[in-house]
């Protein structure tokens, strides 16, 4: 130092966005009071608070001819004046702060905007594939390209192993897993109230169909196609152009238990069938029904005079004895009060020749839904409620339907897919879906069985599960 004058640095701190800047000031000669009061050398205030950044930038300003930073966080330019008399420093304008946009967008993070979009039910594209997809029986939390249709063909009975062919999941199926997420988040929010509060006077079906909630899909048109074999024509013509023709006619569908409907049009519409005959229990779902325009729609809990009915409406194509080309029973053989009963009134619907499309929840865990609340079925069958799909689906051929007088055709494995909510995408069970066929030698050993199954005890698990319960607050 000088002779007469006293140096002592000060740490000055001002706040910059990235840590504590410190900054070296001299102090004026020390004869001056304030001088000495402030010759006593604070300890640095850097510490553990300022970033390497800050550190750096800090040390490239501590030299003679960069400019000071004073308290009040304005910097200064260098000294004219003699080094015994103050410093006056000349204003800087202050760093200006850069325009960052409103919402953050990356392109590892989403940002605001997209899950923004997503709330009002505008998913990104390709977002089928990271869709959440609840399974109804355990909890489980699948994609949609873990949701199975292939099976292990050495745990299957012989004949069913040879009757296997797998579906595959295609467009249709991406467009249904799609649905909850099209929507906005609110919406699907208000239903699950909505039915929750519903479900206190009415059953879940009920309440579903009074919403327009909880659709669900079995099948699509390509699906019911490639099971039912019955696929378009192909002309070529005189060029090598390709045309294709409609399959022909097929007759009558019966399906039973049709729900509000869906299913039944795909599967109509895939097995080209000329009319369509659909059974319901409930009102509020034959409403929905009859808006779909099919020939004919009963309202009941059996198919005792389905066949009268279906005459006196004239339904077109029909066989004058009544019977059907084809009858579907798709998720309802374990939510029927006599199942086996039911089995042997199908087959004896079928027209020769004629087809039974059978889709059965594995495993099998049966309820009738009675009003608001669930019962055991009167007629229990033999079916294990737990363990693998093969296993599930090879006790149902050899103890039920074998017994019950049926051939099988095909075999798949398919999800059983119901529409998600504001929690997730969707909800999911494992169907096994036979085609099956009358086997005429059969009749004395469907009533001895029958005889068994009608004396057994009603009793069932009382953890039955369904996929329409996911769908619900």
């Amino acid at each position: 130092d000088r002779p007469g004058e006293q140096s002592t640095r000060r740490r000055l701190m001002r706040p910059t966005g990235v840590g504590i800047v410190t900054a070296r000031a001299d102090v004026a000669s020390a004869d001056r009071p304030s001088a000495r009061a402030s010759s006593r050398v604070r300890p640095p205030l850097v510490g553990r608070r300022a970033s390497s950044r800050a550190l750096a930038l800090a040390a490239g300003r501590r030299s003679a001819s960069s400019p000071e930073i004073s308290r009040g966080g304005t910097s200064s330019g260098q000294s004219t004046d003699s080094p015994g008399s103050p410093r006056r420093t000349a204003p800087v304008a202050a760093r200006p702060t850069p325009n960052r946009p409103l919402i953050a967008r990356s392109k590892t993070d989403p940002g605001k905007m997209e899950r923004a979009r997503a709330w009002l039910g505008f998913p990104p594209d390709g977002a089928v594939e990271h869709l959440t997809v609840v399974c109804a029986h355990c909890d489980a939390r699948l994609t949609p390209s873990q949701m199975d249709y292939d099976a292990v063909r050495e745990r299957l009975d012989p004949t069913l192993a040879a009757a296997f062919r797998p579906l595959r999941r295609d467009d249709a199926t991406n467009d249904f897993l799609m649905r909850s997420s099209r929507r906005p988040w609110v919406v699907n929010w208000a239903q699950s109230y909505a039915c929750t509060q519903l479900r206190k006077f009415v059953s879940l079906t009920d309440a579903n169909a009074i919403l327009g909630r909880g659709k669900m899909m079995v099948l699509t048109e390509e699906q019911a196609r490639d099971l039912l074999g019955a696929d378009v024509g192909a002309d070529v013509g005189a060029e090598g152009e390709v045309t294709t023709q409609p399959a022909p006619s097929r007759g009558v569908l019966l399906d039973v238990g049709a729900g509000e409907g869906e299913v039944t049009t795909q599967l109509a519409r895939g097995g080209s069938f000329a009319s369509v005959v659909a059974t319901e229990a409930s009102p509020p779902m034959c409403r929905a029904l009859r808006a779909k325009g099919f020939d004919l729609v009963v309202q009941s809990t059996t198919i005792d005079d389905v066949s009268a009915l279906a005459r006196d409406a004239n339904v077109r194509d029909l066989r004058p004895d009544g019977k059907f080309e084809c009858v579907s029973l798709l998720n309802v053989l374990d939510r029927c009060d006599a199942p086996f009963t039911l089995l042997t009134q199908l087959r004896s619907l079928l027209a020769p020749g004629g087809t039974l499309v059978l889709a059965v929840v594995i495993p099998f865990r049966p309820f009738v839904e009675d009003g608001k609340t669930h019962r055991p079925p009167r007629e229990r069958l033999p079916l294990p409620t737990n363990g693998t799909w093969e296993d599930g689906a090879s006790r149902l051929w050899r103890e039920v339907l074998k017994p019950a007088g049926f051939t099988v055709k095909r075999l798949a494995r398919t999800p059983y897919i119901c529409e998600g909510d504001q929690r997730n995408a969707a909800y999911v069970l494992d169907d096994a879906v036979f085609v099956l066929s009358a086997d005429e030698g059969a009749d004395e050993g469907v009533l001895k069985t029958k005889a068994t199954y009608e004396g057994a005890d009603g009793g069932a698990d009382g953890g039955a599960e369904s996929v329409e319960d996911g769908a619900g607050i």
